[in-house]
């Protein structure tokens, strides 16, 4: 995955490494499943207007990496680095992949995933010199010409999809539901409202997606804190005064991943949140129905009904 200050998400060609990477691997140990790493992009500014302080944030943070974080019991990694690659301003959608940058993304990779060295102890079943041995070697199959990368890449996400066609609804989303209040999943019952990737879902948006791991981490710190109260302190986090006075599309989806996110993590819908989440409701079908000329109208009329339904049913 790859970082900018305001983006978050896939590369055309830097997210082809991991699969490359993993093509004909053995075995290496069970005490690891999964390795996440995420390129954090440097920033050469200024920031959007309204979003210095999360520009600040994400220099912050970047200047204190690289950083690796071992769940041992799920037998996952996190590793977050200081990525040279590009700049924030560089990342852009490509329809198809750079060689060279594949390349420099598969030396920089290679070493980022070399510092589970750091996190494993002697008893962990993880043979480490074998897996990194595996990636060097992975080097020397590296595709001739842009053209030949384009066709491993393509090869790499058709398996992949075939992969995910062949798990449930549920299964594609890959939720750790040990992250989540025990009722959750039974109260959000369709995977719909779970998924990270449709922008229609009450999470799935950058605003409600980066708000749902952040309403986390004040949870934690405020066990019995009032949730409009966090809408205040997310929106200074993000640049504004207040709540109110966020932009309108930002401020009617943070309320709604508000909403959401209080059911995901404590069961339970907070009255002044859901009324408020009501009222974005309200106003985001409006702008939908007055949209005629707009492809997508009816899927965004179609995922308000359904996000309205369920959380007029959800309890306080």
């Amino acid at each position: 995955m790859v970082k900018s200050y305001d983006s978050y998400g896939a590369h055309t060609t830097l997210s082809a490494i991991g699969d490359f990477l993993l093509r004909d691997a053995g075995h290496f140990g069970a005490a690891i499943g999964e390795i996440t790493v995420t390129l954090y992009f440097p920033e050469p500014g200024p920031p959007k207007k309204s979003l210095e302080h999360i520009f600040e944030l994400h220099q912050r943070y970047r200047a204190t990496l690289p950083k690796v974080v071992y769940r041992r019991a799920k037998g996952l990694v996190q590793i977050d680095i200081a990525s040279e690659l590009m700049n924030g301003r560089e990342w852009k959608p490509s329809p198809r992949l750079s060689l060279p940058l594949f390349i420099r993304g598969l030396d920089e990779v290679i070493q980022a995933v070399s510092l589970i060295r750091t996190r494993l102890k002697k008893n962990d079943a993880f043979d480490v010199a074998a897996f990194l041995s595996h990636c060097q070697a992975a080097k020397q199959r590296v595709p001739a010409d842009e053209d030949a990368l384009q066709v491993m890449a393509a090869e790499q996400e058709a398996a992949a999809e075939a992969k995910r066609a062949a798990l449930s609804p549920w299964g594609r989303l890959s939720i750790d539901w040990d992250e989540f209040h025990p009722e959750a999943r039974e109260i959000l019952d369709d995977p719909f409202f779970w998924d990270c990737a449709d922008e229609f879902a009450p999470n799935g948006n950058d605003t409600g997606a980066d708000l749902v791991e952040s309403y986390r981490d004040w949870l934690a710190r405020h066990k019995d804190g009032q949730p409009l109260r966090f809408l205040d302190r997310l929106a200074k986090e993000w640049g504004y005064p207040d709540f109110e006075r966020m932009d309108g599309e930002v401020r009617d989806e943070a309320a709604i991943g508000l909403a959401f996110a209080d059911i995901k993590l404590r069961g339970a819908c907070d009255e002044q949140v859901q009324a408020l989440a009501l009222q974005s409701i309200d106003r985001q079908r409006a702008q939908a129905e007055a949209a005629t000329d707009w492809p997508h109208r009816g899927e965004r009329l179609t995922a308000l009904e359904k996000i309205e339904r369920k959380l007029r049913s959800a309890r306080a």
